[in-house]
């Protein structure tokens, strides 16, 4: 173990703090055992539940209305351009997952 970092995650149920712990491998790349056991990609704060949660407001909502419900109705914050990036986001991981199915041509 090299070191001990903090790390904000938002889940659905609200944003908390968890202690990631840096474990160096031989090729001397930072590898975080429970993020991967987690599932939460490098740099990325929302869980999977918390971005369906709002894809799902903003699939019948403008990016401003999904962000104002969001915020008042759930237990963290988020922008109106966070809202726009996210779907990008998913929209291009979910290509990513069907091209790699073979779904789409």
């Amino acid at each position: 173990m090299e070191k001990k970092n903090k790390r904000s995650v938002v889940t659905a149920f609200g944003e908390s703090a968890i202690g990631a712990e840096d474990m160096l491998v031989l090729a001397k790349k930072a590898k975080y055992p429970l993020d991967k056991l987690m599932g939460y990609d490098k740099y990325k704060r929302y869980s999977v539940l918390a971005v369906k949660d709002i894809l799902q407001v903003s699939a019948v909502a403008t990016y401003r209305n999904t962000a104002l419900a969001v915020n008042t109705l759930s237990c963290f914050k988020i922008s109106h351009s966070k809202v726009g990036k996210l779907i990008v986001q998913t929209g291009k991981q979910i290509k990513a997952q069907q091209q790699s199915a073979g779904i789409l041509a």
